[in-house]
């Protein structure tokens, strides 16, 4: 399954679910295939993505990636505060859009930490690897992409927001 076709998937669900902290989903990259580990070992030039902007301005995305040593990482009960963690944050509110949505077009998928990224203490994912239906992996890893204007805040906004 390719970059974009992925992507389609976890974008309309991001649009389904309606997160009231959710102000614009945009994809970005030219669809080529995963990026890195770095920019010279790279078998693509250029990221490909979906961001995700937030009330406070911050951005978050996640990417096609080759990052080796990715682990398997159980989600935390509760959100982890928006600063500082809006790449988690990503990658667990996608996980359980999964969860609830099922998608023909994935078997599997689990949220991973990722060497080099986070607080290895915290255990919080910077990752989604995704197995699809065809039988095919990708590794989609999450980031924060962005200076924000506003402030992100020490707490969830909105603890109560359900999954659709």
């Amino acid at each position: 399954m390719t970059t974009s076709k992925t992507l389609d998937v976890i974008e309309k669900l991001l649009v389904a679910a309606n997160h009231p902290d959710i102000t614009d989903i945009r994809r970005y990259g030219p669809g080529l295939g995963p990026w890195g580990p770095s920019d010279e070992k790279s078998p693509v030039k250029g990221v490909t993505g979906l961001r995700v902007t937030h009330q406070s301005s911050s951005t978050a995305s996640l990417w096609e990636a080759i990052w080796p040593g990715e682990q398997p990482v159980e989600a935390p009960d509760v959100l982890p505060a928006p600063r500082q963690n809006r790449a988690p944050r990503l990658a667990i509110l996608v996980a359980r859009l999964l969860d609830k949505a099922r998608p023909a077009e994935f078997k599997a998928w689990r949220l991973v930490s990722l060497p080099g990224l986070g607080v290895p203490e915290e255990g919080l994912p910077f990752g989604l690897s995704i197995v699809h239906a065809d039988g095919t992996r990708m590794l989609l890893r999450a980031s924060a992409t962005g200076a924000t204007a506003g402030t992100d805040v020490a707490e969830d906004p909105f603890p109560d927001y359900v999954v659709p």
